[in-house]
């Protein structure tokens, strides 16, 4: 990234962002400025309202126009007597989404995430509600403790209906290299009948091909680096033909540590049976020649 330098005894290398903010000029297109620090939302974002909420880190009057909007959205919540106190929480959300693109403390928005969460909890009627669960969802995004969240929608029952739930679930456990877990978590979301059906089914045929694609190359690894180390026209002795069995043993010794040590917990037998319940490995079809 480019950068300039100001001139005189308090010279400074500075950013492009900083400069910009310093100069206090308005480019048009803030979007290309500042798109390295902006969230990205799986819903897209509006372009317009992205860059005028990314003018307001130059422009104090906006940003305390910013501020006052998210207090009154804040306020809507607390006075809303309708029949669905979420939805004030979805649009508030949503919009600090929106105006605060980098995300942060500046923005509030994980604090109120979690006033959501557990506003709710205890609500039989949003348990099953798909935009609770969302809410869920992205609060688990940005907790370090995500998988206790999980484990508490599980045990609570709230959004296990849906199939967001387990792949969200299953995908954090594989980031964490707990593979066996993560195929549990799939299936337990199948025998659910989690919907979409056809949605939990397509990730988890992708989470099979990805941990048969690991297995495989683990066991290509570990066998080019644990081959007994021989030379052609080797002469056998009463000793060295001894060997290939011991260097068996410790062969078989190193790659069950190994595959223990990168978390493949999975048995490969089990994980193949699965590809081919989805029909993922091809058949192999024997020809006969007269």
């Amino acid at each position: 990234m480019e950068s300039r330098r100001l001139e005189g005894p308090t010279a400074a290398v500075l950013d492009p962002e900083t400069e910009f903010l310093a100069s206090k000029q308005e480019t048009g297109n803030e979007w290309e400025l500042f798109k390295e620090n902006v969230r990205p939302l799986k819903r897209g974002r509006n372009v317009g309202l992205l860059n005028g909420a990314l003018k307001s880190h130059s422009d104090s009057q906006l940003r305390n126009s910013l501020l006052q909007h998210r207090r009154r959205l804040i306020e809507a919540i607390d006075d809303y007597n309708g029949e669905d106190p979420l939805q004030p929480w979805i649009e508030c959300i949503k919009w600090v989404q929106e105006a605060f693109p980098p995300g942060g403390d500046c923005s509030g928005l994980v604090l109120i995430y979690e006033q959501c969460v557990r506003t709710f909890w205890h609500e039989d009627c949003y348990k099953a509600d798909l935009r609770y669960l969302k809410v869920w969802l992205e609060y688990a995004e940005n907790c370090v403790d995500a998988e206790v969240l999980y484990i508490f929608l599980e045990a609570n029952k709230i959004g296990v209906t849906h199939a967001s739930f387990y792949i969200s679930y299953a995908l954090h456990m594989e980031h964490k290299n707990k593979n066996k877990t993560a195929n549990d978590i799939f299936n337990r979301g199948l025998s659910m009948k989690a919907q979409p059906v056809e949605k939990l089914t397509t990730a988890y045929k992708k989470f099979l091909t990805r941990s048969m694609r690991q297995l495989n190359a683990t066991d290509e690894d570990v066998t080019d680096n644990h081959l007994p180390a021989r030379s052609f026209g080797t002469v056998l002795t009463r000793q060295t033909r001894n060997q290939p069995s011991e260097s068996s043993d410790i062969f078989r010794k190193k790659l069950k540590t190994h595959r223990l040590e990168h978390g493949f917990h999975v048995h490969k037998s089990l994980m193949l049976l699965a590809l081919l319940k989805f029909e993922l490995v091809p058949t192999i079809t024997v020809y006969k020649y007269e």
